[in-house]
């Protein structure tokens, strides 16, 4: 901190309950005029018992338009950084690992933008009547049981056990076997993961389309 700054003494707790309460300036603002850092300016704040604002809700600190400070909502970039942006992804190269893209060694599961195989076209497909009934009867045929571990739904607290999925052997990709019932397996969701992870070097339950 230089001279100038250190001889500029801090504000009283009322004047700056004032200034942050009153007129609404941030932490940025009255360090300005004290010469100190939004960082001291908040623990002036909290010293004196102000209770402060939760980050991103001055609006003085938004985007010029867009209003979303957690977004870049409204706003666009200027032809020099589009430019920049697309020679610098060009450049780019993935990780690969043993040759392979790094995504293609790991179960869908894992991969970060997994959504639990939800699709749109698979949830409304699971919402007909069709599949409905092929639900029912699949449980029925396997009696409430994992087909792997044999963990029965009926004896498991289900307050803490998530419910078991139906796993279609022939990929659900494959429109004629959505709703085939001997395509489809009862499993808990461990053993559900387990199928479609490395481990499963037989590729149990799995099975490529029929000719």
């Amino acid at each position: 901190m230089s001279k100038t700054q250190s001889t500029i003494a801090r504000p009283t707790d009322e004047h700056l309950a004032e200034l942050y309460t009153v007129q609404r300036l941030g932490c940025p603002d009255i360090g300005k005029l004290y010469q100190r850092d939004a960082k001291t300016v908040h623990y002036w704040l909290k010293r004196a018992g102000i209770a402060t604002r939760p980050r991103g809700s001055d609006p003085a600190q938004w985007f010029a338009r867009g209003g979303d400070p957690r977004s870049f909502s409204g706003t666009k970039h200027s032809a020099a950084s589009r430019t920049l942006i697309a020679i610098g992804s060009k450049g780019r190269k993935p990780y690969l690992r043993d040759g392979m893209h790094w995504l293609h060694t790991v179960p869908a599961d894992q991969n970060p933008n997994w959504k639990g195989g939800a699709t749109p076209e698979r949830q409304e497909f699971y919402r007909t009547p069709e599949w409905k009934a092929t639900a029912k009867a699949v449980w029925r045929r396997e009696d409430a049981c994992c087909q792997r571990c044999k963990l029965d739904w009926r004896t498991v607290d289900r307050a803490s056990t998530p419910t078991f999925h139906i796993h279609h052997v022939i990929s659900f990709a494959v429109r004629e076997q959505r709703a085939v019932v001997s395509n489809l397996v009862l499993l808990c969701r461990p053993c559900h993961y387990w199928v479609h992870s490395n481990e499963n070097e037989r590729r149990a339950f799995l099975a490529e389309r029929e000719a």
